[in-house]
């Protein structure tokens, strides 16, 4: 099942991330395999997000 999981270690890091149309806040976030893709896309563009995910915050499954 694809997900988005976002974990906020500390209070640096922003409340929530906005990726064209989605907004991630804490918790777990189910999306279509499509959308995952999409999402992806979107974070190997934005260095920031990518050290999100680099660093274990946002994880993102399927």
């Amino acid at each position: 099942m694809p997900s988005i999981t976002y974990n906020r270690t500390d209070s640096q890091q922003p409340q929530s991330v906005t990726l064209k149309g989605y907004i991630i806040r804490p918790g777990l976030h189910i999306l279509s395999h499509e959308q995952i893709r999409s999402v992806r896309a979107q974070i190997q563009d934005n260095s920031q997000l990518e050290n999100l995910v680099s660093q274990g915050v946002i994880k993102l499954n399927g």
